[in-house]
């Protein structure tokens, strides 16, 4: 069997996913045409396509199960979502639905829809800033790194009291690296990660080197890579919350909008038949 590139694999999958939207829209005008209820043919799709890309989160989920690689099933899962979008549309063309149940199902598809959307850049962005910052911390044992290096600083600064310099560079740990050390970021931070703290508590420290002495100026040094440290844990914590959010956030809503689809079928067939 010939092998297929990844952009080869991804232009047929876009090509497939693209003729089977067309293909479903081609059918909902036939329907149409001959007077057909077509919201039944796409309500019945569209919510077929929910449970199962439901299912295929949870296979995602359970990578032990042998029914092929996680990449495979996370294809399927992107091109299946372009599709399952298509179809809303087709099933309700001014996006919002008209009745207050309605609409509410409608704004959860579109948050999830959003939702999936950001979780495709995430994986294809993340990673790579993950990886790009040294060290690998596992997310439960942030705070006792935060701890160690807290620790760190301050029996630094105690080991190096009577050093001419010190009062300078111990003011500055109390008013600037103290606070640093012994507390969370902001939430501004964690939605937002930045270089900021670290370059203007980095940029404090070195102005501070024509006060000190060579051996006070040591530890400044030290202090400044812990600073990098901190920094760093912070940024791959802010990383990884925003992952595990996401993914709970993503999860809560696609098991109500499975409900509600379900429920919305359930009192469609019944006022219908």
């Amino acid at each position: 069997m010939p092998v297929f590139s990844f952009r080869q694999r991804r232009c047929i999958a876009i090509t497939l996913t693209l003729i089977a939207i067309f293909a479903m829209f081609g059918i909902a005008r036939i329907q149409t045409g001959r007077l057909a209820d077509v919201a039944v043919l796409t309500g019945g799709t569209l919510l077929c396509c929910i449970l199962l890309l439901a299912l295929f989160g949870m296979r995602r989920r359970i990578p032990i199960l042998p029914l092929g690689s996680m990449s495979t099933w996370t294809q399927v899962h992107i091109y299946m979502g372009f599709f399952t979008a298509g179809v809303y549309w087709m099933h309700v063309p001014h996006l919002i639905g008209s009745g207050i149940f309605e609409r509410v199902l409608s704004m959860i598809f579109l948050l999830v829809t959003g939702s999936g959307f950001y979780g495709l850049y995430a994986s294809r962005t993340l990673p790579k800033q993950l990886t790009a910052v040294e060290g690998k911390h596992r997310f439960d044992r942030v705070k006792w790194h935060r701890r160690e290096i807290a620790d760190h600083a301050r029996k630094l600064l105690e080991d190096r009291s009577v050093h001419v310099g010190m009062p300078v560079l111990g003011s500055f740990y109390t008013q600037h690296l103290n606070p640093f050390f012994n507390s969370r970021p902001s939430l501004a931070y964690m939605l937002m990660p930045t270089s900021g703290r670290r370059r203007k508590l980095l940029s404090d420290l070195k102005d501070l080197e024509p006060h000190l002495e060579n051996e006070v100026r040591k530890t400044s040094e030290r202090f400044a890579a812990l600073i990098r440290r901190r920094d760093d844990l912070d940024y791959l914590f802010a990383l990884q919350l925003r992952l595990r959010l996401w993914v709970a956030f993503h999860s809560i809503l696609t098991l109500a909008l499975v409900t509600g689809g379900l429920i919305h079928s359930f009192l469609a067939f019944r006022l219908a038949g």
